[in-house]
């Protein structure tokens, strides 16, 4: 890795911090982006809306609703963008036991 690649990957990092502290999650699908991009992962922000008493039509947040949102098209935000390529990378993480 060469000094210009590590400045590149501190701003980049800067920025997510950014716009995940600033985002406006004043709606349902904004506050999952939020919460993956605090969390990382669907089960954990799954969880933290189950526990938090947030339901999709009478019923417990899943995993997959929040995959869906994360993979839906058009992104609403920049935020949005950005934590869908880390969904993208995790997801094709192979994990070694």
């Amino acid at each position: 890795m060469n000094l210009e690649k590590v400045k590149q990957t501190v701003k980049d990092l800067n920025n997510f911090i950014k716009l995940t502290e600033e985002c406006n999650a004043d709606t349902f699908e904004k506050k999952a982006i939020k919460e993956y991009a605090i969390y990382g992962s669907v089960s954990r922000v799954a969880d933290v809306f189950n526990k938090q008493g947030i339901k999709i039509e009478n019923r417990k947040v899943q995993s997959t609703d929040i995959s869906n949102i994360i993979t839906s098209k058009p992104h609403l935000n920049e935020l949005h963008a950005i934590v869908e390529r880390i969904f993208k990378r995790n997801k094709r993480r192979i994990r070694y036991f």
